[in-house]
């Protein structure tokens, strides 16, 4: 029986490996003519860099959505600019002042870009008439996996460099 299956698994074999092929080139026939684009795929051109959403949670589901809070620094141009993503050319959404507290939801893979969460009615430099009450921004507390922040304060992108560790 073993002999029999053996010699019918080596003939299936040999009618395969001696059957008629053919070259990619044939079946392709235009192939020849795109060396340096082969698959004839356009290249992709970005006008710039597009949001990245600020992610929660990043420590699983029995640390806080965001594990660290940190306070601005001063700014060479006074403000520190808040960007939709974690690069230099980004758009930039906001701006916060020295001393304006944040949480710190997020680091780019570099270190150099904090993806923050924080709350704009606790800015310091605002007006002292309208400064509102604060706002829970629901990162203090675990969530169940990782997400985009979608709660009732702002987020962006920082410098890391003008950020001071005050928690976690």
């Amino acid at each position: 029986m073993n002999n029999t299956l053996l010699a019918v698994s080596l003939l299936c074999l040999a009618t395969i490996g001696c059957s008629d092929s053919s070259k990619v080139s044939e079946d392709l026939p235009e192939s020849s003519a795109y060396l340096d684009n082969p698959t004839g795929r356009s290249e992709r051109v970005e006008t710039g860099p597009s949001a990245k959403p600020v992610r929660i949670g990043e420590g699983g589901p029995r640390f806080d959505a965001c594990q660290s809070t940190g306070e601005v620094g001063r700014h060479v141009s006074g403000s520190l600019p808040v960007l939709s993503a974690p690069f230099d050319a980004a758009e930039k959404i906001d701006s916060l002042s020295a001393g304006q507290t944040i949480h710190i939801c997020t680091r780019s893979i570099d270190q150099q870009w904090l993806g923050i969460v924080y709350d704009k009615a606790a800015d310091p430099a605002a007006a002292e008439g309208d400064a509102g009450t604060a706002v829970d921004c629901g990162v203090s507390s675990p969530v169940r996996a990782k997400r985009n922040y979608d709660g009732p304060c702002k987020s962006g992108w920082v410098e890391s460099t003008y950020v001071v560790l005050v928690a976690g």
